[in-house]
């Protein structure tokens, strides 16, 4: 039964006209997280593609941009910050749309464990403690401080967490961008190599490494509801972040394969390339800015993840696909408060039972989250010309040809992946969407008239 304090809490709104395209568009870039994203995916993008890396992350980049444009044009009829899961549940209803959101919360909550992974190690790496680098209950202690933390920012309004996106984001980039003109500066050559010099030739994981690298820019559509003109801020911002992550990872890998060569790179493909090259390429100093960059990166994305899924889960339990709870809206913040703070405890607690029992925690994840994101890109896709229907007359390159191309590349990908990822993050992805399922399905819908909105 609903309380007049839940119905008062739940009635709240998040808070209006906040964000311009500036503030949005560093949202969308700091969730991709690039220093990081980069340093964990250029070496592994060098073994599976060799010295086509920089190219694969430009093609790459073309069914991302589709599916921007997907939710772009849903978002102009319905600026919700729960982004694909009232879209998909309007299109195609409940269950679907319970599922969807179920996944990209689950993909949130996975990359949740790899940042505050590298977050802990890198700190201990800067500060030279290395004992603690290694150990996984202090690994495991202060990746959790760093959760609550980012999540405590997260809670305190999103003027406070647009303001620290744009103040991390300039540090990350002005770093990457130094490391790619010394890298450039030190190259024997500026020409890449024959596409086929070196690499196993695995295109499609190559493809889905660097979807991870991508994802995190739909986040400025989940604070659509808090940005100015929410039908066409977010877009803007979306293409913006898209536009600026495709440059700066295709000069990035480019540095790092003219400077280091591809079969270097793929050699330390386990290991964070910049770690590795920084001290040789900018000296101890500039290796250690390098971690820096890292470290900063891997703090932004956490706290640009726990927004766009505190808003999810929020939308979910506006709509009774959670329980009524996760709807609670801070009086005082204007932002989610159970959604949130429930958000970084599950966060906490698979962090900290993966990193004191796993002896690889980031091993698998890059490939289930990355398959998990096709997912739900591919559901957004498929959802528009349904959504649609019956109105799709004036705008059907919007309405049908542009989500059509889009649901066809990510169709191609997952059929790959099925075919060159390997068990593991299949495993991954199966455990995720049956434990999905069986918690979605065990609620019960609400009775006609009671709760909808």
């Amino acid at each position: 039964m609903t309380t007049t304090a839940d119905s008062r809490s739940r009635g709240r709104s998040l808070r209006r006209n906040t964000l311009g395209v500036g503030q949005s568009t560093a949202i969308g870039m700091a969730s991709t997280a690039p220093a990081y994203s980069l340093a964990v995916s250029v070496g592994l993008l060098a073994g599976y593609v060799g010295a086509a890396a920089p190219l694969v992350l430009a093609v790459s980049a073309v069914p991302v941009i589709l599916v921007a444009l997907c939710f772009r044009e849903l978002n102009r009829a319905e600026p919700d910050c729960g982004t694909t899961f009232p879209w998909t549940e309007k299109a195609f209803g409940l269950g679907v749309g319970r599922m969807v959101g179920w996944t990209t919360v689950t993909a949130c909550v996975l990359v949740m464990s790899n940042l505050a992974q590298v977050a802990a190690v890198y700190t201990y790496t800067l500060l030279g403690l290395d004992g603690a680098a290694e150990s996984r209950v202090a690994q495991a202690g202060l990746g959790t401080a760093f959760i609550l933390a980012m999540a405590l920012l997260a809670y305190r309004g999103i003027r406070v967490a647009a303001w620290t996106q744009v103040l991390l984001l300039t540090i990350e980039l002005v770093i990457l961008l130094w490391f790619a003109i010394n890298a450039f500066r030190k190259a024997e050559s500026f020409g890449i190599p024959a596409l086929d010099a070196t690499g196993e030739g695995a295109w499609a994981a190559g493809v889905l490494v660097a979807v991870f690298l991508y994802w995190g820019w739909d986040s400025s559509f989940s604070v659509n509801e808090e940005s100015r003109d929410p039908r066409r801020t977010p877009a803007v911002a979306a293409l913006a972040a898209n536009g600026a992550l495709v440059l700066l990872y295709v000069v990035v890998a480019w540095a790092a394969v003219a400077y280091a060569g591809t079969g270097p790179l793929a050699e330390i493909a386990d290991d964070d390339f910049f770690a590795v090259l920084g001290a040789d390429l900018l000296g101890s100093a500039g290796g250690k800015l390098l971690i820096a960059a890292v470290l900063v990166s891997a703090l932004a994305s956490t706290q640009t993840t726990i927004l766009p899924t505190a808003r999810t889960m929020l939308s979910m339990a506006r709509r009774d696909a959670f329980p009524g709870q996760f709807a609670r809206i801070s009086a005082r913040y204007r932002t989610p408060s159970v959604s949130t703070w429930a958000f970084a405890a599950a966060s906490v607690l698979v962090y900290v039972a993966l990193v004191l029992t796993s002896d690889a925690v980031l091993a698998d994840s890059v490939a289930a989250v990355s398959v998990l994101v096709s997912l739900y890109y591919l559901a957004t896709a498929l959802a528009v010309p349904v959504y649609f229907r019956g109105d799709l007359g004036g705008r059907l390159l919007q309405r049908l040809v542009v989500p059509v191309l889009a649901a066809g590349s990510f169709v191609a990908v997952l059929a790959w992946a099925v075919a060159d990822v390997g068990s593991g993050p299949l495993v991954v992805v199966g455990v995720t969407m049956v434990v999905g399922g069986a918690i979605m399905f065990s609620m019960k819908p609400p009775a006609e008239g009671e709760g909808r909105r």
